[in-house]
């Protein structure tokens, strides 16, 4: 991890957050009459599009590239639980689960290669601890889906290699409310790239990296 203050997504994130911090200080928070318990009531629908960005390291060719891979994904959710306010731990855990399946298409940029899969994605909203239109959430997601990746060499661990490959993300960050219905989101993202020994009895290893970025766009429907 620590490697990470010293890498090039470093850069990225910090201009990122840099950018975004000014933007959000300068919006008075009583901005939006954004209301959670109407917002992220049963069976809300949510589409959204969201950009990612990583930085693998060595791995991939041109180590020294600040962003190696980006991807893009589109996503239809469904909030089923709508709010929940569980009372004990002073109800730090009240919250919104979201639960939402994803097209999700990466770029290898550094390598001219690509993954495409459908994954399934799930995120949490933390409501204790939202400021005005800012809330805090988690997520994970998983996509199996095909690729023509293709890197390394098995003698020194560092093969991996297609067509079959499962894309596997967690991320934490924070969704802004621009109105009570629509909200911008943004934060940091980790991936485990494998393709689970599915291709061939030969050894394959696992591509990862806490070094990645996301920003996305959200809309809540009633």
């Amino acid at each position: 991890m620590a490697g990470f203050f010293r890498s090039p997504a470093f850069g990225l994130t910090l201009a990122i957050i840099t950018v975004s911090i000014p933007l959000l200080i300068g919006t008075p928070m009583p901005a939006c009459a954004f209301d959670p318990d109407d917002v992220f009531s049963p069976w809300t629908k949510v589409v959204s599009v969201e950009a990612g960005f990583a930085h693998f390291g060595s791995r991939l060719s041109n180590g020294d590239a600040v962003v190696q891979a980006w991807n893009l994904s589109g996503r239809f959710s469904l909030l089923p639980l709508g709010t929940l306010r569980p009372k004990y731990l002073g109800g730090i855990f009240a919250g919104a689960p979201e639960v939402g399946l994803e097209p999700t298409f990466e770029r290898f940029n550094t390598q001219h290669q690509n993954f495409g899969g459908f994954g399934l994605q799930l995120r949490y909203y933390f409501l204790h601890f939202r400021w005005g239109p800012l809330l805090p959430w988690i997520d994970a997601s998983i996509a199996p889906g095909g690729t023509d990746l293709k890197i390394g060499r098995m003698r020194n661990e560092t093969r991996l290699n297609g067509p079959f490959m499962n894309l596997i993300q967690a991320g934490i960050g924070e969704s802004y409310f621009v109105t009570d219905r629509a909200a911008i989101y943004f934060g940091l993202q980790a991936q485990h790239i494998s393709n689970a020994g599915l291709n061939g009895s030969n050894r394959n290893y696992a591509l990862n990296t806490v070094e990645g970025v996301v920003i996305g766009f959200s809309w809540y429907l009633p």
